[in-house]
């Protein structure tokens, strides 16, 4: 009984980081930013802020395209349309001060 009660406790808290296996968004972007050579810190930062900022379905396209799909976010922002790069303009704050951040730490 106490090993079905842990399974079950264990893909619970696997379900809540947005199933089983699979990593979160957010998870995603960070993981190949730092895999770019970016420290972890300015990646959680620049996630964060792309989450906070854009409209959810827009963060998970760029989640998809940038995090998944592993494409080069200049030429993934190209192919944008108007309406969705114009609402990048609401990270770009967030993404300066993250950058402010890593060029303190360095």
């Amino acid at each position: 009984m106490r090993v079905f009660v842990l399974a079950v406790s264990a893909l619970a808290l696997l379900a809540g980081c947005d199933g089983i296996g699979r990593p979160s968004d957010k998870q995603a972007l960070v993981s190949t930013c730092i895999e770019k050579g970016e420290a972890e810190p300015t990646c959680t930062c620049v996630a964060d802020a792309l989450e906070k900022n854009l409209p959810p379905e827009l963060f998970k396209k760029v989640a998809q395209a940038a995090g998944r799909d592993k494409q080069d976010m200049v030429e993934y922002m190209s192919t944008l349309p108007v309406e969705e790069l114009l609402a990048f303009s609401a990270v770009t704050n967030d993404l300066e001060v993250c950058g402010n951040a890593a060029a303190t730490e360095g």
